[in-house]
């Protein structure tokens, strides 16, 4: 399908129309440019030609898709924008780096969900014999199952020398609980 049917937005859509003399629709009209809104109390550069880059609403769909894949490079593409931008926001912007880390741990859920088919299912190795193909076999991992179940669930499968004393919460849960209000705290950020 092509590009222009799939009702896509992209950033240079959001551009004003230049007209013959290069200028753009709105700066031909005589209107104010858009200002720069402030991110983490830093003052940004006049952004009167750029609507692209880091907006909340895109910090947003990022690390949604982060915690659910737990990949920067697909979350970056569901944002349209580069891994190295995402890496560079996270440094300067102290609410988007905690959210990034939020949704990490939301994502352990779905990869450790990964590794237990891999523990319970195995992997398939192919028999050969005299340069034939003869068979598949599944092989599952007990020892992957095993420090799987005792790094998810100490509680309940760690040896005892690995138990936490602290009786520290369930990360797993605090993500869960934490997260939302997280990315509601996000503000539009240039790239």
């Amino acid at each position: 399908m092509p590009q222009t049917q799939r009702g896509e937005v992209w950033p240079t859509d959001l551009l004003a129309p230049a007209t013959a003399d290069g200028e753009s629709g709105s700066e031909a009209l005589g209107a104010p440019p858009i200002p720069a809104t402030p991110f983490d109390g830093v003052a940004l550069d006049d952004s009167r030609k750029r609507l692209a880059g880091w907006s909340a609403e895109r910090q947003r769909l990022f690390l949604s898709n982060l915690a659910e894949t737990g990949s920067v490079h697909l979350a970056s593409a569901a944002a349209r924008l580069t891994a190295r931008s995402a890496y560079r926001l996270r440094a300067r912007s102290p609410a988007f780096a905690a959210a990034w880390d939020t949704a990490d741990q939301l994502a352990v859920g779905r990869l450790s969900a990964l590794a237990f088919d891999r523990a319970i299912h195995g992997r398939t190795e192919q028999v050969w014999h005299e340069g034939n193909l003869v068979a598949e076999k599944r092989l599952p991992s007990d020892r992957l199952l095993m420090w799987l179940l005792a790094r998810l669930d100490p509680r309940r499968f760690a040896a005892p020398w690995e138990l936490r004393k602290d009786g520290a919460a369930d990360p797993q849960d605090q993500a869960r609980e934490s997260f939302p209000a997280l990315l509601d705290a996000l503000s539009d950020t240039p790239a």
